[in-house]
């Protein structure tokens, strides 16, 4: 038998649906080790199976005295019941009770400490299997009893890969540390495989830059052969990339992220308006068969590339490349225009025909200023047709700087342009497709900032696995996406008011298309309540508001009988985890991410 009655530490007196109340006293407690927060079992009598030993496993909340001080009561929550097969020694758990529960919970029936063997059993019951990795070990309270467990506490990686993991508690009690551990988890798992990509956004620099308290390593610089890293900030460290774009390489795209990267006011102003209404051209059209349509969209690219160079942007090589084999030859500017322009606006003849950016962005200029102020000049005309519509006046007026706002404005977004810079989407792509990780450091970026760069790539991210499973490739490839400060991302008055945002499809669609996420912050009631709903695995630290735990007990009710820990009790890296596999709440102390772990 696993449990003796001379070992008991008492007798059920009584039971009221979830609550048990069993006698025993404060020698028994001291000799058993015995502290608040410990699974115990309430044994059931041997007669009642056979073949198996069956009993009721409890949480003990605390403990009251009788008016005999020797003696006092043990107050316990029920969590469900355990069997074991005496043949195999082999432990199932139930949630619920059997049928029979009132004989287990007789006054008969004794209340035992767990050996740590059964404590064991219980912890590595999982319904996923799959390679494991340690969080820390099992930890009841801030306090500790002399024969406490310090059983280590594992998880799958199925647990985590394709499932919604949440993470909260008040900052700088270890939620980052254990999002390093997730992170470093998967990692170690699929060092062979490589089926699981991870990417990561790093709101605060701490897993792309090295940290003291990590022994001057990060999860970038422990695994470099398998971490990507892009910075926001002035220099990459490292083998990092630029998060850049070429403006000048994209120009059918760019003013779309302009209208994202400007602030609020800039873009009220009536002429920005105006200027990011237009839709120029990609490089491609160049490569059109008809001249005319050519000629036309090279014009307009040169107006947006002088435009691009006026705000302090620096091209790249494709389109000085461009310039250089094209000139103006191809872009309908006629001898006769570029004469009169030139007399007119510089006193001068015009010079040879540009052959490089500079001499082209000059030619610009001078052809905007005779357009706006010689509108009229039949040498604007290409037979019945005005050389240049609408929108190139909108550049050229911003070029020429009328009513006195000029090109200046973009240069708020001079700090995301490189003219050395990849397609960081297309190589984030492919490296999360060959199972690397990801990190965009956004340390030094505002909220706004944070939220374009998260929703273009997140949404990038989810078009190509649907891709996948609409065409049946996704041959069991996961994404595993993490967001710190969750509210900037999943905020919750967003609930309802669009189904088609990318997250909210990440939260209810993501599982199908091999996408997990894991999400953290400070507050459960400042993210999604949908969100909350879809999520499988919970990681709480302290919470020091009655409305948060109650949040989460609405959604997981077993959080309400660890309420009052996790307002109480706030040891860094000390978390009630409730996991996917696991059906109870569970006190662990999260240990240390250790670089030097790696596999």
């Amino acid at each position: 038998m696993f449990f003796s009655r001379e070992h008991s530490l008492g007798l059920i007196e009584f039971q009221d649906g979830l609550q048990v109340r069993a006698s025993s006293s404060y020698e028994r407690l001291h000799r058993a080790g015995i502290v608040p927060g410990l699974f115990l079992a309430i044994v059931a009598p041997e007669w009642i199976s056979d073949g198996a030993q069956e009993f009721i496993l409890v949480r003990f909340l605390k403990v009251t005295a009788q008016r005999d001080s020797k003696a006092c009561e043990l107050h316990c929550r029920i969590m469900g019941s355990c069997r074991i097969d005496q043949r195999t020694g082999q432990l199932s758990y139930y949630a619920g009770l059997p049928a029979y529960a009132a004989l287990m919970l007789l006054p008969s029936c004794a209340c035992h400490a767990l050996p740590e063997g059964i404590m064991r059993s219980l912890l590595a019951l999982s319904g996923d299997a799959g390679e494991t990795f340690e969080l820390g070990h099992v930890r009841w309270g801030e306090h500790h009893g002399k024969d406490a467990h310090t059983v280590p506490v594992t998880m799958s990686v199925n647990e985590v890969v394709g499932k919604r993991t949440a993470m909260f508690g008040k900052t700088r009690l270890g939620k980052s540390n254990v999002v390093k551990l997730l992170m470093q988890g998967v990692l170690n798992a699929t060092r062979r495989s490589g089926h699981v990509g991870q990417l990561v956004f790093d709101v605060n620099g701490e897993y792309a830059n090295d940290n003291p308290q990590d022994g001057n390593f990060s999860i970038a610089s422990a695994y470099p052969e398998r971490v990507l890293v892009y910075f926001l900030s002035t220099q990459p460290r490292g083998d990092g990339e630029f998060l850049r774009y070429n403006f000048f390489d994209i120009p059918e795209r760019a003013l779309t992220i302009f209208s994202e990267l400007l602030t609020p006011s800039v873009l009220e102003i009536p002429e920005v308006r105006n200027f990011l209404m237009i839709r120029f051209p990609a490089l491609s059209a160049l490569k059109t068969g008809r001249s005319d349509d050519s000629a036309v969209a090279f014009r307009k690219l040169c107006l947006y590339w002088t435009l691009l160079q006026e705000a302090g942007f620096e091209p790249g090589e494709t389109v000085c490349a461009e310039i250089a084999a094209r000139g103006l030859t191809n872009a309908g500017i006629t001898l006769a225009l570029r004469m009169a322009a030139w007399q007119t606006i510089k006193s001068k003849v015009p010079p040879p025909m540009p052959t490089s950016f500079t001499e082209m962005a000059e030619e610009i200029r001078v052809l905007s200023a005779f357009a706006l102020k010689y509108a009229n000049d039949p040498n604007l005309r290409v037979g019945r047709t005005e050389l240049f519509d609408e929108e190139d006046r909108v550049v050229q007026e911003l070029l020429c700087q009328v009513n006195g706002v000029g090109p200046y404005f973009l240069r708020e977004c001079l700090q995301f342009h490189s003219a050395n810079a990849s397609d960081f989407l297309h190589d984030t792509l492919r490296a999360i497709d060959t199972g690397k990780t990801v990190i965009i450091d956004l340390g030094a970026a505002n909220e706004r900032i944070v939220r374009y760069f998260s929703r273009i790539i997140s949404t990038a991210v989810f078009q190509q696995q649907e891709h996948k499973f609409i065409t049946n490739t996704l041959a069991g490839r996961f994404v595993q996406i993490y967001f710190e400060e969750a509210h900037m991302i999943f905020p919750v008055d967003a609930a309802g008011k669009n189904t088609t945002d990318i997250y909210a499809r990440f939260a209810k669609e993501g599982a199908k298309f091999g996408i997990g996420i894991v999400y953290s912050t400070q507050s459960p009631t400042s993210v999604s309540y949908s969100l909350l709903t879809q999520t499988e695995n919970f990681f709480i630290g302290h919470l020091s508001s009655d409305i948060d735990v109650d949040a989460l007990a609405s959604v997981q009710s077993l959080f309400g009988a660890v309420k009052d820990d996790i307002l109480q009790f706030r040891l860094p890296g000390f978390m009630r985890v409730l996991s996917y596999s696991r059906r109870f709440v569970l006190p662990i102390q999260a240990k240390r991410f250790d670089p030097r772990e790696r596999r």
